[in-house]
C-alpha cells in the first residue's frame, strides 16, 4: 500500500502538538476511545474498532464499526494494527499510545516490535514522547528539539548497532536487554541515523522533564 495506516489509540491524547496530515492514500482506524481523538482532530475515521469499554457514546453512522468481546487476547490498539496489516499496510503512525496506564504503554511498545516481525514499521507519537522500532535495518530521525534519544535492545541482543548524528555514537556495537547503555543520548545535528545488523531496537525520544 502506498499510504499509511493511522491508528488513533485510546490513551489520554496529549497530542495537540503532534502534526498530522491525512493524505488520500492513508487509512484511519480509531481504537475504542481513540474515537474521541478523531473528534478532537476533526477526522472521520475509515474504521472504528474495539470492545468499547472506554467509549460508550455515539459514532457517526457513516463509519464502519467492528465491535469485539471484552475478553480477548489483543488490546484495542493491536486489534487496529491487525486490521491495517490485513489491508496490506506496512507503514503505521500511532497517535496517543502513551500517557495512560503503564501496562498499556508497554503493550503499545511491544506492538511496535510485533509490526517489525510482520515486515512492517510503526511509530508512536504524543506531545512528550515518541517511539519507533527497527529490526535488521535502519531508521533516520529528524531532530526533535528538547528531546533525549534512547536506544534499547528489544527481545534479545541486538548486534551491529551503529548510531551516528548523536552525542554518544556507537559503531557495530552489541546492545543487550539487561543493560541500558543506549539511554539518554542526544541529537548532535539535524539528523540521527540508527541501524542494527541483527535484532530489534526500540527507539524512544522523550522531552526534557518527562
Amino acid at each position: 500500500m502506498k499510504g499509511r495506516c493511522i491508528i488513533l489509540a485510546g490513551g489520554p491524547s496529549r497530542c495537540g502538538g503532534v502534526p498530522l496530515t491525512v493524505l488520500p492514500d492513508d487509512y484511519v482506524i480509531a481504537c475504542d476511545s481513540g474515537y474521541l481523538l478523531a473528534q478532537e482532530r476533526g477526522l472521520l475515521p475509515d474504521l472504528v474498532v474495539g470492545d468499547f469499554d472506554s467509549y460508550g457514546g455515539e459514532i457517526d453512522p457513516r463509519i464502519p464499526v467492528q465491535e469485539v468481546p471484552a475478553r480477548k487476547n489483543d488490546t484495542d490498539t493491536l486489534l487496529g494494527l491487525r486490521k491495517g496489516l490485513k489491508r496490506g499496510f506496512r507503514d503505521f503512525f500511532i497517535l496517543g499510545g502513551f500517557g495512560g496506564r503503564l501496562d498499556h504503554t508497554v503493550a503499545n511498545l511491544q506492538s511496535l516490535a510485533f509490526l517489525c516481525e510482520q515486515g512492517a514499521r510503526g511509530q508512536i507519537h504524543t506531545d512528550e514522547n515518541h517511539a519507533w522500532a527497527v529490526r535488521n535495518g535502519d531508521v533516520t530521525l529528524k531532530k526533535l528539539p528538547g528531546c533525549h534519544l534512547s536506544v534499547f535492545a528489544w527481545g534479545g541482543p541486538a548486534y551491529g548497532v551503529t548510531l551516528s548524528g548523536v552525542s554518544y555514537p556507537l559503531e557495530e556495537h552489541t546492545l543487550t536487554p539487561g543493560f541500558p547503555l543506549g539511554v539518554s543520548n542526544e541529537f548532535a545535528g539535524d539528523i540521527a541515523c540508527i541501524s542494527v545488523r541483527e535484532g530489534t531496537l526500540l527507539i524512544v525520544a522523550s522531552r526534557e522533564g518527562v
